[in-house]
């Protein structure tokens, strides 16, 4: 078998033709056709995995902002908490100082109320004492005693402190149609006791005094006198000491 060159040659020429066609016109676009493809995939990858660092990024905030969440729920639990401790304990002290007001109140009542009822009670057994004392000084009651009541007044009127003469002097410079002397007794006084006792008043006051009408009895004083010169009066009678006493006592009260 002999080689045609000149067929060889046309062959190779013919490759070499159809090697430059499909570089020209089939394998040229089909690199760049795979070529635009390769950079969108890397594109698309470049933008998947940015998205992917999107995302892990908006986990890591999502997670931060739910921790400061639970860190926040927290604080506000405590904070809740510690405020209503507080408020609870206020609310403890101010109902324990509203209950020992209120303690307090209703003890001061008791008191007053048992106060008020001692004090009724004392009144009451003043008065019964006093209606007692009266009664048994009323079976007492004489002219004898009246007698030596005016003889103790009578010592006492001539040892009269300076305040007490002064008073009836300047209440017996005084005496008027208006204002007269005068003297009450329990039971009737003889004419040597009257003269006494006009003497000693007159004595104390300085001045004669007028008691020629001015003697009365009243048997209400019990036994005693009262001595009355003007505006000045002298008590020396069972009656008056004891209203005197009873007025004491329910002061006292």
């Amino acid at each position: 078998m002999q080689l045609d060159w000149t067929t060889f040659i046309l062959e190779i020429l013919n490759f070499l033709v159809l090697v430059w066609i499909l570089k020209r016109f089939l394998y040229r676009p089909v690199l760049d056709l795979l070529a635009t493809r390769q950079q969108k995939l890397s594109d698309a990858a470049e933008h998947a995995q940015k998205m992917c660092e999107e995302a892990e990024a908006l986990r890591l905030q999502y997670e931060s902002r739910l921790a400061d969440w639970q860190r926040e729920c927290e604080n506000n639990r405590r904070q809740l908490h510690e405020e209503l401790a507080l408020t609870r304990t206020r609310e403890m002290d101010n109902l324990k100082k509203a209950l020992a007001a209120e303690e307090e109140k209703l003890r001061a009542r008791n008191e007053k109320l048992l106060a008020s009822r001692e004090s009724v009670l004392a009144r009451s057994a003043v008065d019964k004492a006093y209606e007692q004392a009266a009664a048994m000084l009323n079976r007492m009651a004489s002219p004898q005693l009246t007698q030596k009541i005016v003889d103790i007044f009578l010592e006492d009127l001539a040892a009269l402190n300076e305040t007490d003469q002064s008073a009836l002097r300047k209440a017996a410079a005084s005496l008027s149609a208006d204002s007269l002397a005068a003297v009450v007794s329990a039971h009737p006084l003889d004419q040597d006791l009257q003269a006494a006792i006009r003497k000693a008043l007159s004595g104390a006051a300085g001045q004669d005094i007028d008691l020629d009408s001015a003697f009365s009895e009243d048997p209400s004083l019990i036994a005693g006198i009262r001595t009355i010169v003007g505006e000045c009066q002298m008590h020396a009678n069972l009656a008056d000491e004891l209203a005197f006493f009873k007025r004491q006592a329910n002061h006292a009260k």
